[in-house]
């Protein structure tokens, strides 16, 4: 408890009380400086045959020898009463102080623990966009596109006006560059615009602002068609980019009175953006752009008649379907397939290659190479019917040598005659050869 002392004598032992034996008592003393302050001592002493001094302003206490247990007198009571009772219970403001210092100590650690909770929270976002995968595009722009909302018609419209007042303000500024023949100053910009230089910036931060976020809020439907053309010839990062650009064409294009979504409308720029670039990219044979449309017409009308009639449609379904002639159909089904290499891995643990397992219609069987190689042996049996010199004109002559036909006048060179004899030669063995009784034994390749 808080006590004050009150004009305590001068004398230098007030009073001395001498205690055989006293239980704890806590309590608080104060000394007084000065008039009308008050400060605050702690004082727990156990009192065990204690003797109180109290000497001119201060109060001191000093310890004595413990004596036997015994009960205090009633003398020694009175003493003590007495000497309490000049002590003045004084009421101080700083209790009160400390109360409302303890109530702001506490509101002060509940702001503390609220910040460290938004404090770990913006860290946990930030440690997630540190997570995310640099080397995958297509996560990266997942990651930083999926906080961002589906747009309402409303903000479609107000992100439409604010986009093609952009586009205007950007053909002012081309029509400016003709007409002065070279890049026109901010000044004469908005000298043009017919407004100051501060609301013209204004109006491009707007624009650039309002485009921007509509192409944002759109990603995720140029991922989801970029999707249904995998496996054509481009990976799906090079489709969604070529996605995105029809994307923002379909921005730039986009009319808000009409009364459609965006979506819808931007949908058809998406699709046709992606198609494109793979007629450009994804063949080595470029094909013109008409005839890849209409082979993706051709493989999504096969499609939904296959859905609706339950079997294959014929090419007459196909044509009425399309809107195609049937000549124009046969076309169309002419055009080539994307290459793929015979080296890829294919199967389920990509441990084959299509080299190993598919068949290549050029090459020979094992009957076709067995009957070459008698045909061979008859051949000779025939040649070796005539005389040295026509068995090798005859043998140069049709690349039995080496594989290459040689002329009359090559032969001739390398026999040491004239191109005529060498003819003459060549007559004579034919002749010969036509004998049914020396080619009776190559009948049987001739009817084969």
């Amino acid at each position: 408890m808080l006590v004050g002392y009150n004009n305590l004598k001068d004398s230098d032992n007030v009073g001395r009380g001498t205690l055989s034996e006293a239980r704890t008592a806590p309590f608080e003393s104060v000394h007084l400086a000065q008039p009308g302050e008050t400060r605050r001592v702690d004082v727990s002493a156990e009192l065990n045959g204690s003797e109180m001094k109290w000497t001119g302003s201060s109060l001191f206490r000093d310890s004595l020898t413990d004596s036997d247990d015994l009960e205090p007198s009633p003398e020694e009571l009175e003493i003590l009463q007495s000497q309490l009772s000049n002590v003045i219970a004084v009421k101080s403001n700083r209790q009160t102080e400390r109360k409302a210092k303890r109530a702001k100590a506490v509101e002060r650690a509940a702001a503390n623990v609220v910040s460290v909770k938004s404090g770990s929270t913006s860290r946990k976002k930030r440690a997630s966009v540190q997570d995310v995968d640099y080397s995958d595009p297509l996560r990266y722009l997942r990651g930083t596109t999926c906080s961002s909302r589906l747009l309402t018609a409303s903000e479609e419209q107000e992100l439409s006006r604010g986009i093609q007042d952009l586009l205007k303000l950007e053909r002012l500024q081309v029509e400016l560059t003709e007409r002065c023949g070279g890049q026109p100053t901010f000044t004469q910009w908005a000298a043009a615009a017919g407004v100051d230089q501060m609301t013209l910036r204004k109006r491009l931060n707007y624009g650039i602002l309002c485009k921007d976020k509509m192409i944002k809020s759109n990603v995720r439907l140029v991922i989801s068609i970029a999707k249904n053309y995998q496996g054509v010839g481009m990976n799906l990062q090079d489709l969604v980019q070529e996605g995105c650009r029809g994307l923002v064409r379909g921005a730039e294009k986009f009319d808000a009175t009409k009364g459609f979504k965006f979506s819808t409308y931007a949908h058809w720029w998406i699709k046709q953006a992606v198609r494109k670039s793979l007629s450009d990219q994804s063949r080595t044979i470029r094909l013109p752009f008409h005839m890849v449309e209409a082979t993706y017409r051709v493989k999504e009308a096969r499609k939904q008649l296959l859905t609706e009639n339950g079997r294959h449609p014929n090419d007459a379904e196909v044509a009425e379907a399309t809107g195609l002639s049937m000549k124009r159909l046969a076309a169309v089904m002419l055009t080539p397939k994307a290459p793929r290499s015979l080296d890829q891995k294919v199967g389920f643990n990509e441990s084959l290659k299509p080299s190993e397992v598919l068949a290549d219609p050029e090459a020979e069987t094992s009957e076709e190479i067995l009957t070459k190689q008698f045909m061979r042996q008859d051949l000779e049996k025939v040649l070796d019917t005539l005389n040295p010199r026509e068995k090798q004109v005859v043998r140069w002559r049709f690349g039995l040598e080496d594989g290459r036909m040689k002329t009359l006048q090559e032969i001739g060179e390398l026999m040491g005659v004239s191109r005529e004899r060498i003819r003459q030669i060549e007559s004579c063995a034919f002749r010969k050869l036509k004998n049914k009784k020396r080619t009776k034994f190559l009948q049987q390749y001739i009817n084969a």
